[in-house]
This record gives structure tokens, sequence and C-alpha cells, in this order.
């Protein structure tokens, strides 16, 4: 019976059902900390996130990188099982390992630095701030992380992330174009991550569409998730080894 229900949904059907499975904790979390600074309202100390001298202080734990990898783990498998019964898998979204994409995600990798280093940049109007590793004055990140931790989240997020923000957006916007699939993705990865304030949200929507564009090229998701993964272990190995 679910199995047929789930054959028989529309497409935009199917589409708000994955995001709301995938999604659905981050875009209520963005919605509220939205409203929350619209009206002005004082933040909590609820969900990690701590508002300290007017940054927003995020704090990971290894508490919550477990919770956050098993909650990913369980919403991809879902997914998979809904993609296995309306025709569609990663490997449809192109999930291939090779030597060769491999390089391109460590080209990505390099890219998006120089990307995010010219966003900030041309929003600050400072070449040290550009330069400075967490980057934006209004986002402040402190980790609590170890190593092993750090590892587990900079492997299962990026497949995780690039699977659905990217292989499976693309599969079902893209009968509207290269330019209305790559800015609604990247869109919608600059709202998923607004709680790190706006030069959170400008950086990934930066992302979004260098990964973007890459990904309508080649339709390849592994150098991507190399990209995203490194980008992970940059942001947070230091700040774990240094605990």
């Amino acid at each position: 019976m679910m199995k047929s229900f789930i054959r028989n949904l529309s497409l935009p059907t199917e589409f708000c059902l994955v995001i709301f499975i995938c999604f659905g904790l981050s875009i209520a979390a963005s919605l509220i900390w939205i409203g929350n600074h619209l009206s002005h309202a004082p933040q909590t100390h609820t969900q990690g996130i701590v508002h300290f001298d007017n940054k927003d202080i995020i704090q990971i734990k290894n508490g919550g990188i477990v919770f956050s990898v098993v909650i990913q783990l369980v919403t991809l498998g879902i997914t998979l099982w809904i993609g296995r019964i309306r025709g569609w898998s990663l490997a449809t979204f192109g999930f291939r390992a090779s030597l060769k994409w491999t390089g391109l995600g460590v080209i990505l990798f390099f890219a998006f630095q120089l990307l995010s280093h010219l966003v900030l940049f041309l929003m600050t109007g400072s070449f040290f701030a550009a330069a400075d590793p967490h980057g934006a004055p209004t986002f402040l990140r402190v980790s609590h992380l170890t190593v092993p931790f750090v590892i587990l989240i900079a492997i299962v997020n990026p497949v995780f992330e690039e699977a659905i923000e990217s292989g499976y957006f693309f599969h079902m916007l893209q009968r509207h174009g290269p330019w209305i699939t790559i800015f609604a993705a990247a869109l919608f990865r600059g709202f998923l991550h607004v709680t790190m304030g706006l030069n959170g949200f400008v950086a990934m929507f930066a992302m979004g569409l260098l990964y973007g564009f890459v990904y309508w090229r080649w339709r390849q998701l592994w150098p991507l998730i190399v990209a995203h993964s490194l980008q992970m272990f940059y942001a947070l190995l230091p700040q774990a080894l240094a605990t």
C-alpha cells in the first residue's frame, strides 16, 4: 500500500516530500532564525546557537555530530528507498568515484576558497577580513569536536547534502534549464545555512552557484563530495586539533 502511494505521487508532491524528509528540521530552524532576526527577538540557548556580543556562536560538539550523522543516514536511506520505487538512485545523479573526479574535487575546493575570499572582500571591503579563516564578522564557529568525529561528519555530511541539494535538486528541476536550476539549488543551500548569518548565507549561496555550474557541466557528484569534504576538514580539523 505504501509503495503504491509513493509510486503514484505527482512530481511536485514527491519533491516536497523528499525535501521535507531530508531538511524539515533545518527549514524550521532557518525560518525561526529569520523570524527572530526580523523581529529583533533575543536569541536563546537552543540548537547549539548562543547569542553573545552580537555574534552567532555555533557550538559543535561530538554528541551533536553523532545525532546529525544518524539523522542524515536515516533520512538518506528513506529518500533512496523512495527513489528506488520512483525509478531513480544515486547512480541516476552520477555517483562514480575515480581519480579524475577526485582531482576535479580538489580543484573545486581551492576554487571555492578563492571565491569565498572574494565574496567576503566584497561584503566587508577588507582584505584581512576576507583572509580570516572564519570569514564573516557576524559568524563565529566554536568547535568542541575531537578528530574522529570531524572525520565522521566530513565523510557523511557531504554525501548527504550533495546527493540531495545537488543531485536530487537538479534531477527534479533540470527541465527548467540550467539557470533556474542552478540558482534555485544555490538559493536553497544558502537558506539552509542562514543560521550562520548574512555572510554565511552569501558564502553558501556562492558555493551553490559554483558547485551547480560544475555539476551541470559534468553531472558527477563525486567532485562535489570531495570538495565539500575537504572544506569541512579545513574548517573543523584545526579547531579539533587545538582542543
